[in-house]
């Protein structure tokens, strides 16, 4: 038979080839060379220093094939990758493995005689044809281009054309317009085709090769956005917002709106947009109007019955230490009055926000800003160490208890809760590719270092030498953007560098205006800082982070959409828009998810698919819930008592909870009032996207059914619990001894009264009392256990609240989709909302 592979070159007919001579080693390396102890026995009688030889040498025979064997005789290079380092098809390119074991991978390539294909040398795919011909136009047009400058440069018409430009009038300065929207920056011929119905973020070219994006004829919100980076990320992710390390995003496609006006004016405008000046004018709001912090909130459409949530913004003025009032010019008096703020809210709410502040704002000037201003999100343990590291600020820095001073002594900072609640910092910083590969500071870990940070934490002196930030200042912002060296003119300056020594600063370098700012973070989470720039100042800084070294090891972390969702699950934090069905935004993410769900559904053979109207709820139910892949928020809709068919309003935790206190609750006219929930099984089971949510059921034997699955750690057994001690493997017990253990504990009949599906388990509630749905669910590895967030509706609540014990006014029934079995949980308001 044939071989499966061509034989290298020069090799012999009837000559092993690589397979079989692995083969061989590996044989060899599986036996174990034995001696014969015949000679130890002579005359009957045994010879102790034969005997003792022969078994000297199969113990060490033993010992060396233990080590051969162990050594990956049986393994490839490849395998020795980390875990979320390796692909399902592995890889056998030398190149796609660590430098370590690239010598290894080519000796094995060798002697397998395994097949590769060098890119120079790979045949061209239909579209990549393309792709290189459109390549060869464009470089052809482009030469034709620069011949003809050249020529033209170069003739007799060059110096009259240049006594004609220094005889022109020098033109004002455009105009910004405001009031409109900007169109996207004009990307290079190259990209162009490749962005005509979205728009790229800054780091595009490093997300596009690491991590996957959304499909190219499918941008989310005009924006080809990362989803989750293609190694596996989802425990390491938890692992660095939490416990050690950090992880970043790219948020430029965060819409950011600029506004400008007289103070008075502009307050208006703000609470017409249900920013609350009541709660605001205490001390901490002073502070916000004085551009020292920033405020996080959410803005409301008024509307003739109510006021309708638009999404959760942040809000940042410009410092008041930047308005110089010449009391000698009136004019100059009214132009130094005007103020400036920021507005920065998601893309997918901000059409809607804008044509609402456009309706409302005649004496404010407002201007779009989406592709001026750019960010990145980083949280973690070590967010303050690796932001630090590579931000080195360029000004300020002779004035005592500046924002850059401050800034680099929170390099110990290891949780923003510690900072003053939105604390803000403005200042600027040098480019960090003049210091690329970045180094991993060791500041030095004594008594005064502390003592000093925690005065600095106390007093904030930011507070009062807070200037004015340049990222305000379109000009200064432009001009950043116009001095950004080029990547091959930083290389130049490194290489005339001393050995090991970065280049030396210039007075032509540019200046980053840059704006941080801290949020606290729920649950577990150690904050978050937000960084504001410059659109083309994103990639330099992004750049540098991710091969910033930490000082607990490894690097920061990038995430995707995924992961900012996960880790608001994981804090029990909803996540705009997906978690706000009762909004705009979060209704049209609510249908894209429905449809993408159904999509799915249909793909699956029938066989192997839920058939929706045979999921038996009772003897006497079947069928499901509304429609099995969605939240069918317009199914409790229809069930509700309103005349006609209503629509949805989103109410927060503050206002729910302020209804449910009420004697006479004010419900919204003609619409379902939803609230964001926590929400905890109690025993066992995992809450999963679109699960049923119902009220405990009013029949009183069904409902005692289900009282009776809620454990009572009062009423255990005193038998029991020492039992469960006498059972319970002491220190020295083997791995297999805990693990039975741990195994009986799992599955005690005492943990559960009633088996799950057995004919004593209680029957899931009617579809009358459904209160709402889960829209994310999942085992929370921040609390160890299963939990979910969703939405229900407070009329539903109001229904049976008064009449309820105090214990079970927040105890629910949990089903999800397509099952039959439903789960006792608990819920709870959410911490804050994101």
């Amino acid at each position: 038979m044939a071989d499966k592979r061509k034989q290298p070159p020069g090799a012999q007919p009837n000559a092993k080839n690589g397979r079989q001579n692995k083969r061989a080693r590996t044989r060899d390396a599986r036996q174990i060379a034995a001696q014969a102890s015949g000679t130890a026995f002579k005359n009957g009688e045994i010879d102790v220093d034969k005997f003792v030889k022969a078994r000297q040498f199969e113990i060490k025979a033993l010992e060396d094939g233990m080590r051969n064997a162990r050594k990956g005789l049986s393994t490839r290079a490849f395998q020795g990758v980390p875990r979320e380092l390796r692909r399902r098809t592995a890889s056998h390119n030398v190149k796609k493995v660590p430098k370590r074991l690239r010598s290894r991978a080519a000796r094995e390539m060798v002697e397998d005689n395994t097949p590769t294909v060098q890119s120079r040398r790979r045949k061209p795919s239909g579209h990549m044809r393309l792709r290189l011909d459109n390549v060869k136009r464009l470089q052809i047009l482009s030469a034709k281009a620069k011949a003809k400058k050249t020529k033209m440069e170069s003739g007799a018409g060059a110096e009259e054309d240049a006594a004609e430009s220094s005889d022109k009038i020098q033109t004002r300065k455009a105009r910004v317009k405001t009031q409109h929207l900007k169109n996207p920056p004009t990307p290079p011929a190259r990209y162009r085709k490749r962005q005509l119905n979205k728009q790229w973020l800054p780091t595009h070219m490093f997300h596009t090769k690491r991590a996957h994006m959304t499909p190219p004829k499918e941008p989310l919100w005009r924006f080809a956005i990362p989803m989750a980076p293609t190694l596996k990320c989802y425990r390491p992710s938890h692992r660095a917002a939490v416990t050690r390390g950090a992880i970043a995003w790219d948020m430029s496609y965060m819409a950011t709106i600029g506004l400008r006006g007289r103070e008075e004016n502009i307050q208006k405008l703000l609470k017409d947009l249900g920013v609350d000046s009541e709660g605001l004018r205490q001390m901490r709001g002073q502070k916000w109007r004085n551009g020292t912090r920033a405020w996080q909130g959410w803005l409301s459409e008024k509307t003739s019955t109510t006021q309708r949530p638009i999404a959760p913004v942040t809000i940042i003025w410009q410092s008041v230490s930047t308005q110089d009032v010449d009391m000698k010019d009136a004019d100059a008096s009214e132009k130094s009055s005007k103020r400036s703020l920021f507005v920065r809210v998601h893309p997918s709410a901000f059409m809607q926000l804008w044509k609402h502040i456009r309706k409302l704002s005649p004496p404010v000037s407002v201007e779009d800003l989406r592709f001026e201003i750019g960010s990145i999100e980083i949280t973690g343990p070590g967010a303050t160490e690796a932001l630090n590291g590579i931000l080195e600020p360029v000004s300020q820095l002779d004035a005592e208890g500046s924002p850059g001073v401050i800034w680099k002594q929170l390099r110990l900072l290891n949780n923003l809760g510690h900072l003053p609640p939105g604390a803000l910092l403005g200042f600027e910083v040098s480019d960090p590719r003049l210091h690329h590969p970045p180094q991993t500071a060791t500041p030095s870990l004594t008594k005064d270092s502390h003592s000093r940070l925690l005065q600095t934490l106390a007093e904030w002196p930011v507070d009062r030498t807070q200037a004015g930030p340049a990222i305000f200042d379109r000009s200064l912002r432009l001009a950043a953007q116009r001095s950004l060296p080029s990547q091959k003119s930083i290389n130049r300056r490194k290489t005339a560098a001393k050995p090991g020594a970065y280049p030396e600063a210039r007075p032509t370098d540019p200046k980053i205006p840059l704006l941080l700012f801290a949020s606290r973070g729920a649950g577990a989470s150690a904050g978050t800082w937000t960084v504001l720039l410059p659109w083309r100042c994103v990639s330099a800084v992004w750049n540098s982070l991710m091969y910033y070294p930490l000082s607990t090891g490894g690097n920061v972390r990038f995430g995707g959409l995924d992961q900012k969702r996960q880790l608001a699950f994981e804090a029990g934090v909803p996540c705009f828009p997906g978690d706000f069905p009762g909004t705009d935004a979060g209704m049209k993410w609510n249908e894209a998810e429905t449809l993408q769900r159904k999509a799915d559904w249909e793909k699956r053979p029938k066989a192997k698919r839920v058939a929706w109207e045979s999921v038996r709820l009772d003897k006497d139910r079947k069928g499901e819930v509304g429609r099995g892949w969605a939240c069918d928020w317009e199914f409790l809709a229809s069930n509700s008592a309103e005349a006609s068919k209503p629509g949805l309003c989103q109410l927060s935790s503050q206002a729910a909870s302020a209804a449910l206190a009420a004697e006479s609750p004010t419900l919204p006219n003609h619409q379902i009032a939803l609230f964001n929930i926590k929400l905890t099984i109690v025993a066992r089971g995992t809450p999963t996207t679109c699960a049923r949510i119902y009220r405990l059921p009013q029949d009183q034997d069904l409902r005692r059914k289900w009282l009776s699955l809620l454990p009572d750690p009062k009423s255990k057994n005193k038998q029991q619990k020492k039992a469960a001690q006498r059972n319970r493997p002491g220190a020295g017990a083997s791995p297999h001894d805990v693990e039975a253990y741990l195994a009986s504990t799992l599955i005690d009949p005492s943990n559960d009264p009633f088996q799950a599906g057995s004919g004593d388990y209680p029957p899931v509630p009617d579809a009358d009392d459904l209160i709402g749905f889960i829209t994310s669910g999942n085992y929370n590895l921040g609390e160890g256990r299963a939990t979910g967030v969703g939405s229900l509706s407070l009329e539903r609540i109001l229904e049976g609240w008064k009449t309820s014990d105090t214990l079970e006014r927040t105890l629910c029934i949990v089903r999800n989709a397509g099952e039959s079995v439903g789960r006792l949980a608990k819920w709870e308001f959410t911490q804050s909302e994101a």
